[in-house]
């Protein structure tokens, strides 16, 4: 796992305050994420990696490693 995987897992943890999250936790079935959490759980990632999350790939990230891979996308893989 990179560095930033890592620190994309702990954002989420933290965010939805657990102590650890896998890459194939489902934000809203296995982490219990509400609608609330997911934005402000991408509005941070986008502040913390100077990046933006467009609202139409938003549906599709639903696992905490759908949100890893994206940010790694934007970053160019950083």
């Amino acid at each position: 796992m990179t560095e930033q995987a890592a620190s994309v897992r702990e954002l989420i943890a933290r965010q939805l305050g657990r102590a650890a999250v896998a890459p194939a936790d489902r934000l809203i079935e296995d982490l219990d994420a509400e609608s609330i959490d997911l934005v402000t759980i991408v509005a941070v990632l986008e502040e913390t990696y100077e990046v933006h999350v467009d609202e139409e790939r938003l549906p599709a990230l639903q696992t905490v490693a759908d949100l890893t891979a994206e940010i790694a996308r934007l970053t160019g893989g950083s």
